[in-house]
Parts: C-alpha cells; sequence; structure tokens
C-alpha cells in the first residue's frame, strides 16, 4: 500500500496535511459564531504493540475570533505541537496555523475562504521548514443533503494534482467518494459509507490505488457525556492488520 502512496507524490501528502484544515475551515466554522466559549480535549491513542500517544487540544471562540492549540506527545516522549488562530464572520474566514516538530523546525498552514449561498471557496498556502511552499485551492457545494468539493494541489515544483469528491448525507447515513489524479495522471480513490446516531458512529473506508489493489479502514465509536470512543481496524492490500484504539474526554466551558 505504500509503494502507491509514494506514486501519487505530493498529491496525496498534501490532501492529507490539510485534511485537518478542512473541518475547521468549512464545516466546523459553522458551530462558531453562536456565543462564546472555551473548550479542551484530550485523547489517548493506543497502538498496536501497545505504545500511547496522547494528544491535548484546548482552544477558544467568541466575537468572531478563535484559537486551537493541539499538543501531540510520542511514546517516547517527544512533542510537536499545532498552534492555530482565525478569524470569521460575514461568510468569510481565515485561519493561520503553526506546526512545530519535535526538533524545533516549524510550517505555517495559512487559509482564506468564504461560504455562503451553497457554495464555498478555501485557499491555503503551505509552507515547509525550507520555506519551499505548496498552495491547495479547492471549491465547492452544500445543499439538500449532497456536496461537492473539488481541489487542486500545487506543490514547490509547478505540479499539480487533484482531489475531486462528492457525497451524501441525511437521515443518520454518509456516503463520500473520493478521486486522487496524481501529477503522473494516475489515481486513487477512497469510498466512503458510514452512520451516526445516538452517540454511535461507524464508519468504513476502502482505499483503491492506481495498481487495483485495496485496503479498508473500519472505524466504530461512541460519544457523549463528554466522552468518546473509537476503534479503527486497518487492512492492508496483503491482509495484514493493524488496530488503532482511542478513548478520550472533552469539556466546554461558556
Amino acid at each position: 500500500m505504500m509503494n502507491w502512496i509514494r506514486n501519487l507524490g505530493f498529491a496525496l501528502l498534501a490532501f492529507l496535511v490539510t485534511a485537518d484544515v478542512a473541518p475547521a475551515g468549512i464545516g466546523g466554522m459553522r458551530g462558531f459564531g453562536r456565543g462564546s466559549g472555551q473548550w479542551s480535549r484530550q485523547t489517548t491513542k493506543t497502538g498496536p504493540n501497545g505504545r500511547q500517544r496522547n494528544v491535548q487540544v484546548n482552544g477558544s471562540y467568541g466575537n468572531g475570533q478563535l484559537t486551537r492549540n493541539k499538543t501531540v506527545t510520542g511514546a517516547n516522549g517527544k512533542q510537536a505541537t499545532a498552534n492555530t488562530t482565525g478569524t470569521y464572520g460575514k461568510g468569510q474566514f481565515t485561519k493561520d496555523k503553526t506546526i512545530t516538530g519535535p526538533n524545533g523546525k516549524q510550517a505555517t498552514v495559512d487559509t482564506t475562504g468564504t461560504r455562503g449561498n451553497g457554495q464555498f471557496s478555501k485557499d491555503t498556502t503551505i509552507t515547509g521548514p525550507n520555506g519551499k511552499q505548496a498552495t491547495v485551492d479547492t471549491t465547492g457545494t452544500r445543499g439538500n443533503g449532497q456536496f461537492t468539493k473539488d481541489t487542486t494541489i500545487t506543490g514547490p515544483n509547478g505540479k499539480q494534482a487533484t482531489v475531486d469528491t462528492t457525497g451524501t448525507r441525511g437521515n443518520g447515513q454518509f456516503t463520500k467518494d473520493k478521486t486522487i489524479t496524481g501529477p503522473n495522471g494516475k489515481q486513487a480513490t477512497v469510498d466512503t459509507t458510514g452512520t451516526r446516531g445516538n452517540g454511535q458512529f461507524t464508519k468504513d473506508k476502502t482505499i483503491t490505488g492506481p495498481n487495483g489493489k485495496q485496503a479498508t479502514v473500519d472505524t466504530t465509536g461512541t460519544r457523549g457525556n463528554g466522552q468518546f470512543t473509537k476503534d479503527k481496524t486497518i487492512t492492508g492490500p496483503n491482509g495484514k492488520q493493524v488496530t488503532v484504539q482511542s478513548s478520550g474526554s472533552a469539556t466546554k466551558q461558556q
């Protein structure tokens, strides 16, 4: 599976780097603007070898501004941080994120976007520790339980890749079909189905590489009363499996 991920090159890398940006920039922004407050969340993730990784997140929002600070502590005690500030209001938003690795090197992810009338746009610039830049430009639509999202990724060398997504949502169910086309024209697909309701959720994902080989990621979880759990099973093309179990708590202060 790793071979075809490498074949996609910068396309998948940049997409994965910015995946965390999308919820806060597009969907997650919907929660802001409804009052103000502070929140925190702590998660412990246990890998197949029993080693644990801790993720602590806290933030604040109100008056058109937001902050979000994340600290990830690995099993070896080394830490990485991602600190974010942003603004939102009148159908526009900005978000500036600084990522600091265990070695102290930094990268930045700067995002601006618009949202309204069932449409959205988002422009992201990623600057690596060496100063090289990549851009991720996204447009999309939402409405009547359906959505589309078209992303163009331009690497530091000017080469481009695209990520085209369609999906549906409603009645506690959702689907999402994604096609990733690398600079060399090779494609990979990620097809997802899931359910949500009564404090439980499931998500089943099938990843098909350019060579036709497949991997799956199956997730189940619960959420409620400030607690959550998530169990994930990853099955590679060779049938080998890895499990990731997560649990945590979240508190919100008004």
